[in-house]
């Protein structure tokens, strides 16, 4: 996904390439589609609670590019959950759209954490 990639750079262009950026590197590349879609709601949270709204909107984007409108009404309610967000991320209301974004993200990863069989821990 482009958003991983870009932190990935940003990361290595602030603090120089060291050994945790290689295992960064490493991890995006092999993440299941599920844990990468994780990893960017992640990606737009931080860039809400850092005001960006250039690295809370690239997130929504990749977030709405990675729908798939073959599953329905599932894809386009979440395309509207997205876009109202970025409408808000587009106002300054970080917390607007935090208030959106959080609740999917934590089911996302209850959902993945039950599929691996791994521990509830609230995130």
């Amino acid at each position: 996904m482009d958003v991983a990639f870009d932190m990935l750079q940003a990361r290595a262009a602030y603090r120089g390439a060291n050994a945790s950026d290689a295992y960064r590197t490493q991890q995006v590349l092999t993440e299941s589609p599920e844990r990468l879609v994780l990893m960017v709601y992640d990606y737009v949270i931080a860039g809400c609670n850092l005001k960006d709204k250039t690295k809370a909107s690239r997130g929504l984007a990749e977030l709405i590019d990675a729908l798939d409108f073959s599953q329905g009404d599932i894809a386009i309610g979440l395309l509207r959950l997205y876009q109202y967000a970025m409408d808000k991320v587009r106002e300054g209301d970080f917390d607007g759209a935090i208030s959106v974004i959080r609740p999917l993200r934590d089911t996302w990863g209850a959902t993945l954490r039950k599929r691996s069989g791994a521990p509830q821990v609230a995130g």
